[in-house]
């Protein structure tokens, strides 16, 4: 009385998404904006202000590091905003082009000559070698961004399952 019975494995689970709702993304890349707003924009701005107060000149302007910032956190922050759709490959090549040339900027100030105080000297340094090996990540991240582009619009949707699983 044994039969022998083949038990079949249970079937995967379909794959399934769920995306955030809009307001939930857009919370938490405002949180994202203020943190690192804080970090990348207003600590570098004000370190910049208070050397020069001191009458140290600075490598690059506040004006620059400023508004260089600000783009590229409302570009990231409408990437986190847009990820679910269509938009996240080309926002991710714009944020990519725009870091890469924000990069190229600071390259080109390159060295910057800190004079001592009183012109009694000078110390030269050059930091257009750690720069340009900086620029291969958001390098790497646009093509990144390019590939993205191509899946999303040869298979819609695809991707949601593993950027947002059930």
């Amino acid at each position: 009385m044994s039969a022998a019975t083949t038990a079949t494995p249970p079937a995967p689970p379909p794959l399934g998404y769920r995306v955030p709702s809009l307001a939930y993304r857009i919370i938490v890349a405002g949180l994202r904006v203020i943190v690192t707003f804080v970090v990348f924009v207003a600590l570098p701005v004000a370190a910049l202000a208070y050397l020069h107060s001191r009458g140290v000149a600075i490598p690059v302007s506040i004006a620059a590091v400023t508004t260089w910032g600000i783009v590229l956190l409302a570009l990231s922050a409408a990437r986190y905003v847009l990820k679910p759709t269509a938009a996240y490959g080309p926002l991710t090549v714009l944020l990519s082009g725009v870091f890469l040339g924000y990069l190229y900027y600071l390259v080109l100030l390159s060295p910057y000559t800190f004079v001592l105080p009183g012109g009694a000297g000078s110390i030269a340094a050059g930091y257009s070698m750690f720069l340009e090996l900086l620029m291969i990540v958001p390098a790497l991240e646009l093509v990144a961004g390019v590939l993205t582009t191509i899946e999303d619009v040869a298979h819609p949707k695809e991707r949601l399952p593993f950027d947002y699983p059930v």
